[in-house]
């Protein structure tokens, strides 16, 4: 997949789908579907950075994702103020027409555009109409009674309704990141490896705690017990953090990337009395997870 950040673009005869796409939840995938039917053209995912907005995925992440569903040109277009200040009528002529060449656009319904957001779906099929590109405008996929929307699943994930926010999605909620070095407490004196992980700057997070995981490796997929949180019964100031003991596992995964998925939240981050006690817990939570796992017949 190429990644572009920042113009002028240089491309032709493309189908393009635009929008913010926090989360590429279903919504937005009707959108990617849209133009993955024109498999004779570059498909094209034309979203926007908003600095110091918090995502439900990072941008590291939604990159990956979007490549995992056929995207062949990502574009993250700065909103800065040049863009902000543009006429709609400019944004379409100059970028995704000229610049992206768009032959087909895909949006949905409710997409605005250009300066003070006075740009609309009237306005791209006048212009499709005169220009000649194929466009397409989805209506928003409801579920569970609702739309399906950015901000519904931001509200799930900090409620820790992990499960429900997956739904939406379309996939579990996930961390995708590089293996780190930890400070061995769990390999060393609780023994239950852990696999640690940075968690994605910019990156909006569900309540600290424990969750059972599934973990995508480079050795395959397991399953296992993953902490969020800033681990308070270890000494020191600790950065937040993710770290997961992987079920019956132990090849070194030391600079290699993690994929782990959340499936369901099991309690909250709390201090224990000692190494002793969290010892203990974590074994609970290790039989709590197996048994999640085999109740709902996920492999």
């Amino acid at each position: 997949m190429i990644v572009l950040e920042k113009g002028p673009y240089r491309l032709e005869h493309t189908a393009i789908c635009i929008g913010k796409f926090d989360g590429l939840h279903r919504g937005h995938r009707l959108l990617i579907d849209g133009i993955g039917s024109y498999k004779h053209k570059q498909n094209v995912l034309f979203t926007f950075s908003f600095p110091n907005t918090a995502s439900i995925y990072s941008e590291r992440e939604k990159r990956y994702l979007a490549e995992q569903l056929g995207i062949d040109v990502y574009i993250n277009c700065p909103f800065d103020h040049r863009l902000s200040h543009m006429s709609p009528e400019t944004f379409l002529q100059e970028i995704l027409l000229e610049q992206c060449g768009a032959d087909v656009i895909s949006v949905g319904e409710d997409f605005r555009f250009g300066f003070g957001r006075s740009g609309d779906v009237g306005l791209l099929r006048a212009s499709s109409e005169r220009d000649g590109f194929a466009l397409h405008v989805f209506p928003k996929k409801e579920m569970f009674g609702e739309p399906v929307s950015s901000t519904r699943i931001r509200q799930m994930l900090a409620a820790g309704e992990i499960g429900k926010a997956g739904e939406l999605l379309g996939q579990p909620y996930f961390i995708y990141g590089t293996v780190c070095h930890g400070n061995q407490i769990a390999r060393e004196k609780l023994d239950m490896p852990t696999a640690n992980q940075l968690l994605p700057p910019g990156k909006l997070l569900p309540p600290f705690g424990v969750y059972a995981s599934r973990v995508r490796t480079k050795y395959g997929d397991y399953h296992g017990v993953t902490n969020i949180g800033r681990k308070p019964t270890i000494p020191g100031e600790n950065a937040a953090g993710a770290e997961t003991h992987i079920f019956n596992f132990n090849s070194d995964l030391y600079g290699t990337e993690l994929f782990v998925e959340l499936h369901a939240f099991l309690r909250g981050e709390r201090k224990f009395s000692g190494l002793d006690a969290l010892r203990e817990q974590m074994k609970a939570d290790k039989e709590q997870c197996v048994q999640y796992f085999k109740t709902h017949g996920i492999q």
